[in-house]
C-alpha cells in the first residue's frame, strides 16, 4: 500500500473511532451518575451503609472501548458493580438482589426510572444513557478483588473479577498507554495525573471499537448470535503485539484472533485471562452456529481490510468505509479528512503524490494555497 494511500486511511480510521466515542459530556455525566448511585446506597440513612456499598465501572466503560450504538434509538449502555461486603453464607441471591433494589427506590429520581431486569437493576436516565446496576459480594475463595455475581434465575454464585480483567487489559497496552497520555498533557500544558485515563485511546481500543461497531452492523438483523463484547475485547487484547499506528494493528488483530481460541477436550474454549476456569465462548456449545458466525464475520472483516489495501482515492475510501463501519460515521471522518488537508494547505504542509493524486504531508508537488471556490488546486513541483 502506498505510504500516502496508508497515511490517509489511517487518518480517517481514527476520526471514525473518535466519532464512535461517547461524547465528553455525556462521559462526565456517566462518572457522575454512577458515583451518586454509589453515594445512595452508602449514605447515612441507608439500611445498607453497614454492608460498605462500593459502586465502580465495568465492562467497556472501564476499559475505554465504549462504542456509540447503531441507530439514535439506542442508549449507551454503562454496567456498574454494586458491591457490598456480606459473607455468600449469610444472603441468598434474590435477598441480595432485592436490597439493592429496594434502596434505589427509595430514591425520589431513581424509583422514577429505575426498570428491574433478571439479574440487575437498570436506571433510564435522560440523554441516551442507562446504567445497570449489578448486586455483587466478595468471593472470598477468589483471587483478590474477584466477586461473587448472581446468575439470571437468581439461584447460583457465579465467578466474576471485572478489576482484574481491566488490570490485564491495561497490562497488554501499558507503555503506549502512558506515552499516549504523556501527549494529551504536553498538548493541554497540564500534569499528566490531571489527564483522565477515559481521555487516552490506544490502537488496541480505538481497534476494539472499530471491530465492535464492524460486527454491530453485520448482525444487525441477527442479535441472538451476535458475537459478546468480551470475546471481542479478549481476543483482540490477546492478539495486539504493541502497533503504533490503528491500521496496522486493526489488520493484524483480525487475522490472529482466531489463534487465541482453543479446544479442550472437543469444547471451543477463549479463557478469562485472569480465570482459566471460565469459558467466555461457553454458549458456543449449545449454539454451534454462533462460531460459525462469528469466523465467517471475522473473515468478513479481513476482507474488508484487504478491499482497503485496493482502493484509489476519497470516493473509493467512503464506499468501502461506510460500507463496514456505516456511512454517517465515515462521512463525518472525511469531513475531518477534508479540515486537515485545508488547514495543510494554508500552511504549505499539503503535497500530492506523483501519479496518483493522493494528498498528504509527503509527495513530488507542493499544493499551493488558494483563494478561489471550485476548480483544481494549484500545484508546485517538489
Amino acid at each position: 500500500m502506498l505510504v500516502q494511500m496508508k497515511e490517509q486511511l489511517g487518518r480517517v480510521l481514527n476520526y471514525i473511532a473518535d466519532s464512535l466515542d461517547m461524547p465528553e459530556t455525556l462521559q462526565e455525566q456517566a462518572v457522575v451518575k454512577y458515583q451518586e448511585v454509589g453515594r445512595w446506597l452508602a449514605d447515612t440513612e441507608s439500611p445498607l451503609q453497614g454492608n460498605t456499598p462500593d459502586v465502580y465501572p465495568q465492562g467497556s466503560a472501564r476499559l475505554g472501548t465504549l462504542t456509540k450504538p447503531v441507530t439514535d434509538r439506542d442508549e449507551y449502555d454503562i454496567d456498574a458493580v454494586a458491591l457490598l461486603q456480606v459473607k455468600k453464607q449469610s444472603i441468598s441471591q434474590q435477598e441480595l438482589k432485592q436490597r439493592i433494589g429496594d434502596r434505589l427506590k427509595q430514591h425520589p429520581e431513581y424509583r422514577v426510572i429505575l426498570v428491574e431486569k433478571r439479574r440487575c437493576w437498570t436506571l433510564n436516565f435522560e440523554s441516551g444513557l442507562h446504567v445497570d446496576v449489578l448486586p455483587a459480594i466478595p468471593d472470598e475463595e477468589g483471587l483478590p478483588e474477584s466477586i461473587l455475581i448472581t446468575d439470571r434465575e437468581l439461584t447460583r454464585w457465579q465467578h466474576s473479577n471485572p478489576k482484574g480483567y481491566a488490570d490485564w487489559f491495561w497490562s497488554r497496552m501499558k507503555s503506549i498507554f502512558e506515552e499516549e497520555k504523556q501527549t494529551i498533557a504536553k498538548a493541554l500544558q497540564a500534569e499528566v495525573e490531571a489527564v483522565p485515563d477515559w481521555k487516552v485511546k490506544t490502537p488496541l481500543q480505538r481497534a476494539i471499537q472499530l471491530l465492535k461497531r464492524h460486527r454491530d452492523l453485520h448482525f444487525q438483523h441477527d442479535q441472538d448470535d451476535k458475537p459478546a463484547s468480551i470475546i471481542i475485547t479478549t481476543l483482540a487484547a490477546w492478539s495486539y503485539q504493541g502497533q503504533m499506528t490503528l491500521l496496522d494493528a486493526l489488520t493484524s488483530m483480525a487475522c490472529t484472533m482466531p489463534d487465541h481460541i482453543e479446544l479442550r477436550k472437543g469444547v471451543y474454549w477463549i479463557a478469562n485471562p485472569v480465570n482459566g476456569g471460565e469459558n467466555f465462548a461457553d454458549k458456543w456449545k449449545e449454539n454451534p452456529q454462533r462460531r460459525h458466525k462469528f469466523r465467517t464475520w471475522l473473515n468478513k472483516v479481513n476482507d474488508d481490510l484487504k478491499t482497503l489495501g485496493d482502493v484509489r482515492g476519497i470516493p473509493e475510501i467512503a464506499q468501502t468505509l461506510g460500507a463496514s463501519f456505516g456511512s454517517p460515521v465515515t462521512r463525518e471522518a472525511l469531513t475531518r479528512l477534508a479540515d486537515t488537508f485545508t488547514q495543510q494547505r494554508k500552511s504549505g504542509q499539503l503535497w500530492m503524490a506523483s501519479g496518483t493524486g493522493m494528498l498528504g504531508t509527503t509527495g513530488a508537488a507542493r499544493v499551493r494555497n488558494h483563494t478561489f471556490y471550485g476548480g483544481m488546486a494549484e500545484t508546485e513541483k517538489h
